[in-house]
Protein backbone atom coordinates (compact mmCIF):
# COMPACT_ATOMS: atom_id res chain seq x y z
CA UNK A 1 0.00 0.00 0.00
CA UNK A 2 0.88 3.39 -0.33
CA UNK A 3 0.59 6.25 1.76
CA UNK A 4 -0.52 9.69 1.68
CA UNK A 5 2.97 10.82 2.10
CA UNK A 6 4.34 9.12 -0.78
CA UNK A 7 5.51 6.26 1.09
CA UNK A 8 4.94 2.58 -0.51
CA UNK A 9 4.77 0.37 3.00
CA UNK A 10 5.40 -3.49 2.19
CA UNK A 11 3.54 -5.72 5.26
CA UNK A 12 6.11 -8.93 5.49
CA UNK A 13 6.44 -11.94 8.34
CA UNK A 14 8.71 -14.24 8.51
CA UNK A 15 7.42 -17.65 7.89
CA UNK A 16 9.86 -20.16 8.58
CA UNK A 17 9.07 -22.76 11.37
CA UNK A 18 12.17 -22.97 13.50
CA UNK A 19 15.12 -20.48 14.80
CA UNK A 20 18.08 -21.14 16.29
CA UNK A 21 18.94 -19.90 20.04
CA UNK A 22 22.22 -17.46 19.05
CA UNK A 23 23.61 -18.41 22.79
CA UNK A 24 23.59 -22.15 21.89
CA UNK A 25 22.73 -22.95 18.83
CA UNK A 26 19.79 -25.31 19.19
CA UNK A 27 16.69 -25.24 17.29
CA UNK A 28 13.47 -24.20 18.70
CA UNK A 29 9.90 -24.14 17.54
CA UNK A 30 8.07 -22.76 20.26
CA UNK A 31 6.73 -19.56 19.69
CA UNK A 32 6.96 -17.06 22.87
CA UNK A 33 5.37 -13.72 21.14
CA UNK A 34 5.27 -11.72 18.04
CA UNK A 35 6.48 -7.85 17.92
CA UNK A 36 6.33 -5.25 14.83
CA UNK A 37 9.64 -3.76 13.25
CA UNK A 38 9.86 -1.19 11.27
CA UNK A 39 12.75 -1.06 8.35
CA UNK A 40 13.76 1.44 5.43
CA UNK A 41 14.34 -0.15 2.08
CA UNK A 42 15.81 1.09 -1.17
CA UNK A 43 13.42 3.00 -2.85
CA UNK A 44 11.11 2.10 -5.27
CA UNK A 45 10.83 4.70 -8.66
CA UNK A 46 12.32 7.06 -6.53
CA UNK A 47 9.27 6.62 -3.64
CA UNK A 48 10.49 5.43 -0.44
CA UNK A 49 9.90 2.41 1.00
CA UNK A 50 8.92 1.43 4.58
CA UNK A 51 8.95 -2.12 5.51
CA UNK A 52 6.53 -3.39 8.62
CA UNK A 53 7.92 -6.49 9.22
CA UNK A 54 6.36 -9.32 11.96
CA UNK A 55 9.11 -11.33 13.50
CA UNK A 56 8.57 -13.62 16.40
CA UNK A 57 10.14 -14.80 19.91
CA UNK A 58 11.50 -18.31 20.54
CA UNK A 59 11.41 -20.04 23.74
CA UNK A 60 15.28 -21.78 24.43
CA UNK A 61 14.72 -25.37 25.16
CA UNK A 62 18.09 -25.63 26.48
CA UNK A 63 18.69 -26.04 30.03
CA UNK A 64 22.15 -25.11 30.32
CA UNK A 65 21.32 -21.63 27.88
CA UNK A 66 21.47 -18.24 29.89
CA UNK A 67 19.09 -17.06 27.52
CA UNK A 68 15.54 -18.62 27.90
CA UNK A 69 13.82 -15.78 25.45
CA UNK A 70 15.37 -14.82 21.86
CA UNK A 71 14.61 -13.26 18.71
CA UNK A 72 14.76 -15.00 15.55
CA UNK A 73 17.55 -13.72 13.40
CA UNK A 74 17.07 -12.81 9.57
CA UNK A 75 20.83 -12.11 8.67
CA UNK A 76 19.95 -11.48 4.82
CA UNK A 77 17.57 -9.15 5.56
CA UNK A 78 18.42 -7.03 8.53
CA UNK A 79 21.05 -7.00 11.10
CA UNK A 80 20.22 -6.60 14.85
CA UNK A 81 19.31 -3.46 16.25
CA UNK A 82 19.33 -1.83 12.50
CA UNK A 83 16.32 0.40 10.87
CA UNK A 84 17.53 -0.54 7.69
CA UNK A 85 17.37 -3.46 5.86
CA UNK A 86 20.79 -4.82 4.51
CA UNK A 87 21.08 -4.07 0.83
CA UNK A 88 19.93 -0.54 2.01
CA UNK A 89 23.24 -0.21 4.13
CA UNK A 90 25.27 -1.20 1.84
CA UNK A 91 24.41 0.74 -0.93
CA UNK A 92 24.63 3.90 1.65
CA UNK A 93 28.05 2.68 2.88
CA UNK A 94 29.28 2.47 -1.08
CA UNK A 95 27.88 6.12 -1.39
CA UNK A 96 29.12 7.37 1.83
CA UNK A 97 32.69 5.79 0.52
CA UNK A 98 33.16 7.43 -3.20
CA UNK A 99 31.02 10.49 -2.18
CA UNK A 100 31.51 11.67 1.71
CA UNK A 101 28.87 12.61 3.86
CA UNK A 102 27.44 15.72 2.66
CA UNK A 103 27.29 14.67 -1.20
CA UNK A 104 26.68 11.55 -0.26
CA UNK A 105 23.26 12.80 1.19
CA UNK A 106 22.51 14.57 -1.61
CA UNK A 107 22.98 11.99 -3.92
CA UNK A 108 20.87 9.63 -1.93
CA UNK A 109 18.11 12.41 -1.78
CA UNK A 110 17.89 11.96 -5.60
CA UNK A 111 17.62 8.85 -5.55
CA UNK A 112 14.75 8.90 -2.88
CA UNK A 113 16.79 7.50 -0.09
CA UNK A 114 16.72 10.02 3.29
CA UNK A 115 19.76 10.22 5.26
CA UNK A 116 22.16 13.24 6.55
CA UNK A 117 25.44 13.34 6.03
CA UNK A 118 26.60 12.85 9.61
CA UNK A 119 24.29 9.53 9.32
CA UNK A 120 25.96 8.17 6.64
CA UNK A 121 29.51 9.15 8.42
CA UNK A 122 28.17 7.36 11.92
CA UNK A 123 27.08 3.87 9.30
CA UNK A 124 30.23 4.18 7.58
CA UNK A 125 32.65 4.43 11.27
CA UNK A 126 30.30 1.44 12.56
CA UNK A 127 31.74 -0.69 9.21
CA UNK A 128 33.71 -3.45 10.75
CA UNK A 129 36.52 -4.12 8.16
CA UNK A 130 38.57 -7.75 8.62
CA UNK A 131 42.64 -6.84 8.88
CA UNK A 132 44.17 -9.00 5.93
CA UNK A 133 47.13 -11.64 7.18
CA UNK A 134 48.62 -11.57 3.74
CA UNK A 135 50.40 -8.52 2.82
CA UNK A 136 49.94 -6.93 -0.89
CA UNK A 137 52.24 -7.87 -3.66
CA UNK A 138 53.16 -4.42 -5.01
CA UNK A 139 53.26 -2.21 -1.61
CA UNK A 140 53.56 1.54 -1.71
CA UNK A 141 54.80 3.32 1.38
CA UNK A 142 55.01 7.30 2.14
CA UNK A 143 54.55 9.19 4.60
CA UNK A 144 51.42 11.34 5.88
CA UNK A 145 50.72 14.60 7.90
CA UNK A 146 48.94 14.22 11.36
CA UNK A 147 50.04 17.96 11.74
CA UNK A 148 52.68 19.42 9.17
CA UNK A 149 56.21 19.62 10.22
CA UNK A 150 55.24 18.49 13.40
CA UNK A 151 54.24 14.62 13.31
CA UNK A 152 53.94 12.21 10.73
CA UNK A 153 52.36 9.08 10.36
CA UNK A 154 52.98 6.33 7.50
CA UNK A 155 50.72 5.28 4.61
CA UNK A 156 50.67 1.19 3.30
CA UNK A 157 48.98 1.29 -0.37
CA UNK A 158 48.08 -1.80 -2.23
CA UNK A 159 49.33 -0.67 -5.65
CA UNK A 160 47.40 -3.05 -7.46
CA UNK A 161 44.25 -2.40 -6.76
CA UNK A 162 44.50 1.28 -5.50
CA UNK A 163 43.34 0.68 -1.73
CA UNK A 164 44.72 2.07 1.04
CA UNK A 165 46.14 -0.86 3.68
CA UNK A 166 46.88 0.44 7.10
CA UNK A 167 47.99 3.52 8.18
CA UNK A 168 50.63 3.33 11.09
CA UNK A 169 50.90 6.09 13.35
CA UNK A 170 54.41 7.17 13.06
CA UNK A 171 57.34 7.54 10.67
CA UNK A 172 59.94 5.30 11.55
CA UNK A 173 61.73 2.08 10.42
CA UNK A 174 60.89 -0.10 13.16
CA UNK A 175 57.03 0.29 12.76
CA UNK A 176 57.32 -0.01 9.11
CA UNK A 177 59.58 -3.43 9.49
CA UNK A 178 56.55 -4.67 12.05
CA UNK A 179 53.97 -4.38 9.95
CA UNK A 180 56.04 -6.05 7.41
CA UNK A 181 56.57 -9.08 9.38
CA UNK A 182 53.31 -9.56 10.85
CA UNK A 183 51.78 -9.09 6.48
CA UNK A 184 54.42 -11.38 4.28
CA UNK A 185 53.94 -11.92 0.93
CA UNK A 186 55.02 -8.44 -0.22
CA UNK A 187 57.52 -8.91 -3.19
CA UNK A 188 57.53 -4.78 -4.54
CA UNK A 189 58.19 -1.84 -2.17
CA UNK A 190 57.43 1.67 -3.67
CA UNK A 191 59.00 3.65 -1.67
CA UNK A 192 60.19 7.98 -1.30
CA UNK A 193 63.85 8.29 -0.99
CA UNK A 194 63.61 8.61 2.59
CA UNK A 195 66.23 5.65 4.40
CA UNK A 196 63.91 4.90 7.01
CA UNK A 197 61.66 3.38 4.80
CA UNK A 198 64.62 1.48 2.14
CA UNK A 199 65.95 0.12 6.17
CA UNK A 200 62.64 -1.49 7.23
CA UNK A 201 61.76 -3.22 4.09
CA UNK A 202 65.86 -4.45 3.76
CA UNK A 203 65.69 -5.72 7.52
CA UNK A 204 62.10 -7.11 7.05
CA UNK A 205 61.63 -8.08 3.12
CA UNK A 206 65.18 -8.77 1.57
CA UNK A 207 63.48 -10.67 -1.05
CA UNK A 208 61.72 -7.58 -2.10
CA UNK A 209 62.54 -5.55 -5.00
CA UNK A 210 62.89 -1.80 -4.05
CA UNK A 211 61.72 0.78 -6.50
CA UNK A 212 60.73 4.19 -6.44
CA UNK A 213 57.02 5.54 -6.67
CA UNK A 214 56.00 8.01 -9.71
CA UNK A 215 56.26 11.26 -8.17
CA UNK A 216 59.28 10.97 -7.00
CA UNK A 217 60.76 9.70 -10.10
CA UNK A 218 59.61 12.09 -12.04
CA UNK A 219 60.40 15.15 -9.00
CA UNK A 220 64.31 13.35 -9.70
CA UNK A 221 64.10 13.94 -13.57
CA UNK A 222 62.94 17.50 -12.98
CA UNK A 223 65.51 18.15 -10.95
CA UNK A 224 68.39 16.38 -13.26
CA UNK A 225 67.04 18.61 -16.26
CA UNK A 226 67.16 22.17 -13.95
CA UNK A 227 70.29 20.94 -13.09
CA UNK A 228 72.08 20.19 -16.66
CA UNK A 229 70.63 24.16 -17.82
CA UNK A 230 71.59 25.94 -14.89
CA UNK A 231 75.37 26.19 -15.83
CA UNK A 232 73.96 27.16 -19.45
CA UNK A 233 71.58 29.93 -18.29
CA UNK A 234 73.19 33.24 -19.78
CA UNK A 235 73.70 31.20 -23.56
CA UNK A 236 70.35 30.12 -23.14
CA UNK A 237 69.12 33.55 -22.34
CA UNK A 238 70.73 35.23 -25.37
CA UNK A 239 69.81 32.86 -27.68
CA UNK A 240 66.17 33.98 -26.11
CA UNK A 241 66.47 37.21 -26.63
CA UNK A 242 68.58 36.86 -30.27
CA UNK A 243 65.12 34.58 -31.13
CA UNK A 244 62.49 37.11 -29.77
CA UNK A 245 64.41 40.30 -31.88
CA UNK A 246 64.30 38.14 -35.25
CA UNK A 247 60.52 37.73 -35.14
CA UNK A 248 59.45 40.94 -36.75
CA UNK A 249 55.36 39.93 -35.78
CA UNK A 250 55.67 39.57 -32.13
CA UNK A 251 58.40 41.94 -31.64
CA UNK A 252 55.65 44.59 -33.65
CA UNK A 253 53.20 43.63 -30.74
CA UNK A 254 54.12 45.30 -27.78
CA UNK A 255 54.82 48.42 -29.23
CA UNK A 256 51.43 48.70 -31.07
CA UNK A 257 49.79 47.80 -28.10
CA UNK A 258 51.74 50.23 -26.12
CA UNK A 259 51.19 53.34 -28.72
CA UNK A 260 47.78 52.49 -27.89
CA UNK A 261 47.51 53.62 -24.54
CA UNK A 262 46.71 56.95 -23.30
CA UNK A 263 49.48 59.92 -23.00
CA UNK A 264 48.34 60.19 -19.21
CA UNK A 265 49.07 56.06 -18.81
CA UNK A 266 52.46 56.59 -20.59
CA UNK A 267 53.96 59.45 -18.86
CA UNK A 268 53.24 57.69 -15.54
CA UNK A 269 54.76 54.52 -16.78
CA UNK A 270 57.96 56.98 -17.79
CA UNK A 271 58.32 58.55 -14.44
CA UNK A 272 58.34 55.24 -12.43
CA UNK A 273 61.14 53.89 -14.80
CA UNK A 274 63.09 57.19 -14.33
CA UNK A 275 62.49 56.87 -10.19
CA UNK A 276 63.16 53.60 -10.07
CA UNK A 277 66.71 53.84 -12.58
CA UNK A 278 67.59 57.08 -10.01
CA UNK A 279 66.87 54.61 -6.82
CA UNK A 280 68.92 52.14 -8.35
CA UNK A 281 71.99 54.61 -9.40
CA UNK A 282 72.08 55.69 -6.27
CA UNK A 283 72.35 52.28 -4.83
CA UNK A 284 74.58 51.20 -6.60
CA UNK A 285 76.79 54.33 -5.96
CA UNK A 286 76.75 53.79 -2.36
CA UNK A 287 77.78 49.66 -3.18
CA UNK A 288 81.17 50.67 -4.74
CA UNK A 289 82.06 53.38 -1.89
CA UNK A 290 81.89 50.23 0.25
CA UNK A 291 78.41 51.18 2.36
CA UNK A 292 76.46 48.55 4.05
CA UNK A 293 73.65 47.80 3.33
CA UNK A 294 71.84 48.86 6.33
CA UNK A 295 73.14 52.22 5.90
CA UNK A 296 71.83 52.33 2.04
CA UNK A 297 68.32 51.10 3.10
CA UNK A 298 68.43 53.77 5.67
CA UNK A 299 69.67 56.26 3.12
CA UNK A 300 67.64 55.12 0.14
CA UNK A 301 64.29 54.34 1.82
CA UNK A 302 64.77 51.12 0.04
CA UNK A 303 64.32 47.18 1.42
CA UNK A 304 67.30 45.09 2.19
CA UNK A 305 65.99 43.01 -0.29
CA UNK A 306 67.51 45.05 -3.68
CA UNK A 307 70.41 46.11 -1.94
Amino acid sequence: MVENNSRLVMLLRATGESSHCPGCRQESRRIHSRYRRRLSDLPWEGIPVRIDLRVRRFFCDSPDCGQQIFTERLAKTVQRYSRRTCRLSASLQQITSALGGSAGSRLAKQLGILASGSTLLRQLRRRQIKPCAQGPRVLGIDDWAWRKGHRYGTILCDLERGKVVDLLPDRSAESTAEWLRAHPGTEIVSRDRASLYAQAATTATPQAMQVADRWHLLHNLTEAFIGALVPHHRLLSETARALVKDAKLPSALPAAKADQQPPRIQAKQSLNREHRLAKYEAVMEQVRKGVTQHEIARSCGASLNIC
